[in-house]
């Protein structure tokens, strides 16, 4: 798990080293055990060093025989052994122990199709001197970050924006679109906060060949959801307890000790399960406990920990710690580090305990991926008890229930009530629209209440996604959601979070072989009669404590609409009203303080608040 940056001249003039170098410097924390630069003629690589495999060997840029093609390299190839092994039978020679060095060997022989032969997850840089050819790649999932801008001079690249912005071309201007669109979902859905900044696509690789200036960017890969499997129930379980196993083996390959994120869910305990039984040495698990108790699962995490202790061959150590995720230079300093405003308050606690594992292990394993791969989230159901309402005209429907909305009292987001608005939300629009109203955390009608003339102009939310395709049926929800809340919320979190404590977070669930199982299962095996999450639970029951499946899900939240009454209640007021948010044009000061007193009397704008105040610490890190 590394930071990597890079920089292709498209005009003949040699890039400048130290441009490379000052890119590495904002992300010291993905790489403090080294960094390297390497200059190979219109191209410079840039590497930041967080040692997992090879500890003594594998410092990049890294290169094959005859230095022809360089690599620079962030992630894992967990099976880099039996490419080596088949590298090696056609004649090419290893000079490290390290999985990337697979990778300008892998080139060789398959050119960009490389992919083809990768398990694992990676963001990285190629370059081919002959060829004159730049190649990035990023993995199937999007769990590693790859960003990028082009000017006339240069294209150039690095795994976070804050890193990009330190290129003296970096070219400067916000993208309006993409800043309405965080307020409405708390995450940026495509793009980055700059017009001229671009994310590479998850499972999408970026080819430049020298003379032309215009990259080529191809999907290299993605799961089909459609047509669905003809396999028995029994016969899914037995393929998927070998997939997952399999990923949780690959995932404990390192040379540096290792944990697991547990928590009082149903797929870290998996997970825990599953690596119990492999690991030569007491499994280490780390979960947070919260004062508020809607919030705290420390009850639920030890139950979990002490039913999997059984399992362990070599004993199982659980270390849990309270926290206090109230302190705002916590994701003040994160928006620093990742570049971008992303406003998913649970990045908060997850970089507490990525920073609490980290006392003593380097990689951790979680249960990413599985709530979007195997329909966890409640919100899945509510769409199919949603669609029995479509009877009703949207003419009659929208106003009836709209009105259901205004008439339930505020409160906190784990609120009774907030839930029901929700619905009834829900129920007042059809489709992808309905879906979007669900999951977005502030409307467009409430945006234009406190937001400026900046954003003249936008379309709204819904409009930036390609989403009738994904909602003919309600269950095509969850791969609306593997394609847009998955890497742009839960693994931009879960990355950036790990990163900022120079962990290495692995995630069993998001593994290829895993993803394209579960996308052709048949909707029934993975939620029947609200029973979510079904196979997964059936396939692993012996993991999970009796009753675990039936527990309410909490997630990972903080109680945001608390603290904006008590000991954030001033800082709306002294960071927002007077900030470089309203200077812009982009908040107004009337429609904040009304927003502001409006919280203060009981209404639920927390999230609101929270996306704005982050954006101003986006702002107030910009250079002037």
């Amino acid at each position: 798990m590394c930071g990597i940056a890079g920089c292709l001249s498209l005009n003949e003039v040699p890039p400048h080293e130290a441009d490379v170098s000052a890119m590495l410097a904002p992300m010291i924390c993905r790489g403090p055990d080294g960094s390297g630069v390497k200059a190979v003629g219109p191209a410079v690589l840039g590497h930041r060093r967080l040692s997992i495999i090879d500890l003594a060997g594998g410092a990049q840029p890294l290169d094959n025989e005859d230095g022809s093609v360089w690599v620079t390299f962030n992630g894992e190839i967990f099976n880099y052994r039996e490419l080596r092994q088949h590298l090696s039978g056609r004649g090419h020679r290893f000079k490290t122990d390290s999985d990337t060095e697979t990778l300008v060997h892998l080139y060789e022989e398959y050119g960009a199709g490389l992919t083809s032969h990768l398990e694992g997850f990676f963001a990285f840089a190629l370059y081919d001197s002959a060829k004159r050819k730049l190649l990035l790649v990023r993995d199937r999932a999007g769990i590693k970050p790859l960003f990028y801008f082009q000017t006339a001079q240069s294209l150039v690249f690095a795994s976070t924006v804050s890193a990009l912005k330190e290129h003296p071309e970096f070219p400067a201007g916000y993208d309006p679109q993409a800043l309405w669109d965080f307020l409405s979902l708390q995450y940026i859905p495509q793009g980055t906060a700059y017009r001229s900044a671009k994310e590479l696509p998850p499972g999408s690789r970026l080819e430049i060949e020298l003379p032309e200036r215009t990259p080529e960017i191809t999907r290299y890969w993605h799961p089909e959801y459609v047509p669905k499997l003809e396999i028995s129930y029994e016969d899914a379980c037995r393929e998927l307890d070998k997939r997952v196993r399999q990923a949780v083996s690959d995932r404990l390959i390192a040379d540096v000790p290792l944990g697991i994120f547990l928590s009082g869910g149903v797929d870290s305990t998996i997970v825990a399960g599953l690596a119990a039984e492999m690991v030569d040495s007491p499994l280490r698990c780390y979960s947070i406990a919260f004062r508020e108790k809607v919030y705290d699962e420390r009850e639920y995490a030890a139950e979990n920990a002490q039913w999997v202790r059984q399992f362990a061959k070599h004993g199982l150590e659980h270390k849990i710690r309270e926290v206090d995720p109230c302190d705002i230079a916590i994701p003040d300093r994160l928006i620093r580090e990742y570049g971008q405003p992303f406003a998913d308050a649970s990045l908060i606690p997850t970089s507490l305990l990525s920073a609490f594992a980290r006392e003593e292990v380097t990689v951790a394993l979680g249960g990413d991926g599985a709530d979007e791969m195997f329909r966890g989230y409640e919100r899945y159901i509510a769409m199919r008890y949603l669609a029995r309402f479509d009877w009703i005209p949207e003419s009659v429907r929208a106003p009836l229930f709209r009105l259901f909305c205004a008439l339930l009292p505020s409160g906190g987001e784990r609120t009774k009530s907030a839930r029901a608005k929700r619905f009834f939300n829900g129920a007042a629009r059809s489709g992808a629209a309905r879906y979007l109203g669900i999951v977005s955390h502030t409307d467009e009608n409430l945006k234009r209440r406190f937001c400026g003339g900046f954003f003249d102009g936008v379309r709204p939310t819904l409009d930036q996604f390609d989403a009738g395709r994904y909602f003919e049926r309600a269950s095509d929800c969850s791969e609306f959601d593997f394609h847009t809340y998955l890497p742009h919320d839960i693994l931009t979190k879960a990355d950036t979070a790990s990163m900022s404590a120079s962990l290495e977070l692995r995630s069993p669930f998001l593994d290829r072989r895993v993803i394209e199982f579960a996308a052709a299962l048949p909707d029934s095996y993975k939620e029947q009669g609200g029973f979510r999450k079904r196979i997964l639970c059936d396939t692993f029951a012996k993991y999970l404590p009796p009753g675990l499946n039936r527990r309410k899900k909490r997630g990972f939240g903080v109680p945001l609409a608390d603290w904006f009454r008590n000991e954030w209640k001033d800082l709306p007021g002294e960071r927002l009203l007077h900030g470089k948010g309203v200077e812009l044009g982009i908040f107004t000061s009337a429609g904040l303080e009304r927003l502001i007193r409006e919280h203060q009397a009981g209404a639920d704008h927390s999230y609101a608040l929270y996306s704005a105040l982050v954006l101003e610490m986006f702002l107030d890190h910009e250079k002037a």
